[in-house]
């Protein structure tokens, strides 16, 4: 150990594993930045060994990934089905639409309902009036409530009002939660389908902002040619969602 000191300054040590009398063998070995640390080489000999069994065998490999994308399915199935048996009874999901606001019996409670917005609620039948009686598109509708200083929807997100738009129109002047229910499936792969398809709540769960002579009206207007039903097992629609009132 060199223990030569100047002064003002500490002793300089020599490591050990560098000292040519307790490792002969050290000035024989490559410097250490040229070998893999520990952990590298632990972590490539278990993916090694736990690979292994499938590398030799391709037809375990394509056995395991068909297990996993079975079980992948079962479980989109099931969430499908979950939301769909709360659709039925009348329990909200997401964001409030333009008029509304979330009502949770208790803090944290993930089941939500609808009730009406005070302050906006008045508006929704003037959109719907607009465009039904006014022949106005959905941009000169958010141009026409930009003008008229009316309430701003207020972003999901942030919390925040933002600026009336034609998407935001658009938005309401196709959902039926206006009707007074809650349904679900209104797309099946980006694809629009007609409202047999949908599901629906079994009762009103919420109250109607919009009568429904107005609001299938707007919908037969807008709505264009969609495919069959997928599946009708799924919904609980029938001639009264349309004539109540």
């Amino acid at each position: 150990m060199n223990t030569t000191t100047e002064r003002g300054h500490r002793p300089h040590r020599v490591p050990r594993r560098g000292d040519p009398v307790l490792y002969p063998g050290a000035q024989d070995r490559a410097p250490d930045s040229e070998f893999r640390s520990r952990r590298q080489r632990l972590r490539e000999y278990l993916a090694e060994r736990l690979t292994a069994p499938y590398d030799n065998d391709g037809g375990r490999r394509e056995i395991a990934d068909r297990g996993i994308r079975a079980y992948q399915r079962e479980l989109a199935r099931r969430s499908r089905g979950a939301l769909r048996q709360r659709t039925r009874e009348g329990w909200w999901h997401g964001p409030a639409p333009y008029g509304y606001t979330l009502q949770r019996h208790r803090a944290g409670d993930r089941r939500p309902r609808l009730v009406i917005d005070e302050l906006r609620a008045p508006v929704v039948p003037l959109i719907f009036t607009w465009s039904l009686h006014g022949n106005l598109s959905d941009r000169a509708i958010a141009r026409r409530l930009t003008e008229q200083q009316h309430p701003l929807p207020v972003d999901p997100v942030s919390g925040w009002p933002r600026a009336w738009s034609w998407a935001i129109v658009r938005t309401v002047l196709t959902n039926p939660a206006y009707l007074g229910y809650v349904t679900r499936d209104r797309t099946v792969r980006g694809a629009a389908q007609p409202p047999e398809c949908w599901t629906w709540s079994r009762q009103r769960s919420h109250p109607a902002l919009i009568l429904p002579a107005a609001f299938w009206a707007v919908h037969t207007h807008r709505s264009r040619e969609a495919p069959a039903c997928p599946d009708t097992g799924t919904t609980a629609f029938d001639s009264d969602h349309q004539e109540a009132a």
